[in-house]
């Protein structure tokens, strides 16, 4: 279930940039990878006319978001089903979601005898998922931008770190260059970018620091597109995002449909099919 939540906030994570000054459709390769692991798992991206399209190599499940009117449409080509939400319902649906999962992953937890919530806990733990906690404590966020520049896929990008607790949680490098900058429209971006971050941070640990966590954010992608991103989980090795390459091109405007001879279910409906 872990997996499957963050896939879709890593999914809702790259379908929500565009703006009114979109010129040519834009294709985005990208690449997730743990590292010291030759395994790729790799995604696209379609960004054209204030709409995105993200879906991976598996081609399961893609998601279509419009930035204009705030509509995503989520696909399953397995089962022939497609929901369409608002995007704040969707955001709203995932923070009663978190509360719900924590709550049932706390009780189950505590049904099981020592060494079989041992066992648990630690399999929860290789997934970066923090223990239930019943008083939750707060974490201190702070947001550091190094100075430092490096290209990812040929685009000038600056890395920024981000600190919790005075650990280093994650790196990201993003560009401003002028051809993200005129299909993106950042402060819609990273208004919507502050969501799915709270959710991923409300699901995967358990204190009261998403509005910290809001505000760092917001202040890293409100001067670029991620490029890179690397996660330093309290568990495991570090796990990559890496834009591989950057291509123009006019895309049919039919990508951003919703599938013909698909039947349309609701959001609830759509989610729990990802989850089996």
């Amino acid at each position: 279930m872990a997996g499957f939540i963050k896939s879709l906030i890593l999914i809702l994570v790259f379908v929500l940039f565009a703006s009114n000054q979109s010129f040519a459709g834009l294709i985005v390769e990208r690449e997730k990878y743990e590292q010291n692991n030759s395994q790729r798992v790799k995604a696209t991206i379609y960004i054209q006319e204030n709409k995105m399209k993200f879906f991976d190599e598996q081609g399961q499940f893609y998601a279509i978001f419009d930035l204009n009117s705030g509509q995503m449409i989520q696909v399953d080509n397995v089962s022939r089903t497609y929901s369409t939400t608002k995007a704040e319902d969707y955001f709203d649906y995932y923070k009663q979601y978190a509360k719900k999962m924590e709550s049932a992953m706390r009780e189950q937890l505590s049904e099981l005898p020592p060494n079989k919530r041992a066992q648990a806990e630690a399999m929860m733990k290789r997934q970066g998922i923090n223990m239930p906690a019943n008083n939750p404590g707060s974490s201190e966020i702070t947001v550091k931008r190094t100075g430092d520049t490096s290209k990812v896929a040929g685009y000038e990008s600056a890395k920024y770190e981000i600190y919790k607790d005075g650990q280093l949680y994650e790196e990201l490098w993003v560009t401003s260059d002028e051809r993200f900058a005129n299909e993106l429209d950042l402060n819609k971006m990273s208004k919507y970018l502050s969501e799915l971050t709270q959710i991923e941070h409300n699901f995967l640990t358990n204190n009261n620091s998403s509005d910290e966590i809001e505000k760092a954010y917001i202040e890293v992608f409100k001067s670029g597109f991620p490029m890179k991103i690397i996660d330093y989980p309290k568990y495991g090795n570090a796990i990559v995002e890496n834009t591989a390459k950057v291509s123009n091109k006019n895309i049919d405007s039919a990508e951003f449909e919703a599938p013909l001879g698909y039947k349309k279910v609701e959001l609830e409906e759509m989610l729990q099919l990802g989850s089996q």
